[in-house]
């Protein structure tokens, strides 16, 4: 398990992996209040981000070495997908 899960009024992420990324954005650390039942899904969407943002530095690497830009297409539909889950995200937490 990466978070730990305890009841606390004023919340914030801590993932053992990369614990120093989530303090500046939260208010308290070391805690968040979350449904067991949310748990696992959290762990693997944050696994995924993760994984997603090392491929995002692999392709600017890459570009950089090459100096090949790719496109501005591709680059929009990632945009359109990041938006999209920041949108569930909000509205989960919205409820």
């Amino acid at each position: 398990m990466r978070w730990w899960l305890m009841p606390l009024p004023s919340c914030a992420v801590t993932c053992h992996d990369c614990k120093s990324k989530h303090l500046p954005l939260m208010s308290s650390p070391d805690f968040i209040n979350i449904p067991a039942k949310q748990s696992p899904i959290i762990n693997r969407l944050h696994d995924t981000m993760t994984q997603a943002a090392a491929y995002a530095a692999a392709i600017r690497d890459n570009a950089q070495d090459d100096g090949v830009a790719i496109p501005l297409d591709l680059v929009a539909s990632f945009q359109d997908t990041y938006d999209t889950i920041l949108h569930a995200l909000a509205e989960a937490a919205a409820i």
